[in-house]
């Protein structure tokens, strides 16, 4: 920006360096205040970007009326600043690439083999679909765990209200009473006892615990763990599972529609799957493809690959219509995902239900167990 300003003024730019200590701490001061630019965004922008091109309006001047009607702040800033990298001579694909946390590795590639194509307007419904697809995907997979965490944080809260002003009532009445307790009751006043002496502990250990899990799937190893575990876990694994496949599949297709070179393809596919060991299997893929190998072949020897993702990749090597029967493997998964969360009450109900009549079991005998034998005592 600052060559170019000079440029307007008459002045040749000979060099220029930039105060990073300034400006990272001026970055440092205002970054929490500016809203975050997501996938709604993104979509936005792909499908009035690719509707403009296509109607013949320059690039540069197309990214400037977007810019100007762009709601979010960042956003406008984000192509503010990329008007101008291509007008100092930066490809659209280079100067994307310049904020890598907007623009992800897929979506700067696919520009450039658009730009190199001459189809960009094409490229840019494509990704604008892809980040659709992406978003559904997302919303399915919280639409999957929000029954579950809504009915644990009830009866944690419950569990915590009971603790905290119910509990203790009962616990003078029995101290009152010199018999021997149940061992329901017995238990119900050790966990009154922790709870109400070392609460601080006990909120203080969850916390801990809870950042040292995330810090802890952030590495290498934990995340790999994490992400088996999640493959692994009963009701949910196999929709992991199938969204993974899904991602993969669609991505894949829309890579290769868009002229880039397999290898890339792979490598990218592997960034944006979501699961470590899926992406370890993709990286695989790429090494015997470099070698000249069938990605079919490769397939067969993983634990992840679905029989149906094998047969119909084998079935597009042979044909050479790879690109559609990966579309069509992706929109079965979408439709079987969608399934599957629609009847993922019916599974898990169960469960929970179990879990939470053992609690209300617990706790009656805990609390009237004692009581009816205090009737009787009182009889006698």
């Amino acid at each position: 920006m600052a060559r170019v300003r000079l440029g307007e003024l008459g002045y040749i730019v000979i060099a220029l360096d930039e105060d990073k200590s300034k400006a990272k701490a001026k970055g440092l001061s205002i970054s929490f205040l500016k809203a975050r630019i997501g996938p709604k965004d993104i979509i936005t922008f792909n499908r009035q970007l690719s509707t403009l091109f296509a109607a013949g309006i320059p690039l540069i001047r197309a990214l400037q009326a977007l810019g100007e009607q762009m709601e979010n702040k960042s956003f406008r800033e984000v192509l503010g600043k990329v008007v101008m990298q291509i007008q100092t001579g930066s490809s659209f694909a280079d100067a994307l690439g310049e904020h890598p946390k907007v623009f992800s590795d897929l979506y700067i590639n696919m520009v450039r083999a658009g730009e190199a194509s001459g189809t960009l307007d094409d490229i840019l419904k494509r990704l604008a679909t892809l980040a659709e697809h992406e978003a559904a995907t997302k919303a399915k997979i919280k639409a999957a765990t929000r029954y579950p965490k809504i009915v644990i944080s009830v009866l944690l809260i419950a569990v915590i209200i009971l603790m905290k002003f119910v509990v203790p009532n009962f616990v003078q009445i029995f101290e009152l009473v010199q018999m021997e307790l149940p061992l329901a009751t017995r238990m119900l006043l050790g966990a009154n006892h922790i709870f109400a002496n070392y609460w601080y502990i006990l909120f203080g250990g969850a916390g801990f615990l809870f950042f040292a899990f995330k810090k802890y799937i952030k590495t290498k190893r934990g995340r790999r763990q994490m992400d088996l575990f999640l493959l692994k876990a009963p009701i949910f694994g196999p929709i992991f599972l199938k969204v993974a496949m899904s991602i993969f599949t669609r991505t894949m297709s829309t890579l290769n529609r868009s002229g880039l070179p397999i290898i890339k393809n792979l490598e990218i596919c592997a960034d944006v799957v979501g699961n470590v060991l899926i992406a370890e299997v993709i990286f695989d893929l790429k090494e015997n493809v470099k070698l000249g190998q069938g990605m079919a072949a490769t397939m067969k020897k993983s634990r992840f690959f679905t029989p149906m993702v094998i047969q119909m990749m084998s079935a597009g090597e042979e044909s050479g219509e790879i690109d559609n029967m990966l579309v069509k493997v992706s929109e079965y998964y979408d439709m079987d995902v969608e399934y599957a969360i629609k009847n993922i009450s019916s599974l898990i109900e169960p469960i929970l239900l179990a879990f939470l009549g053992a609690m209300v079991l617990f706790l009656m005998l805990a609390i009237f167990l004692p009581m009816w034998d205090m009737v009787k005592l009182a009889e006698q």
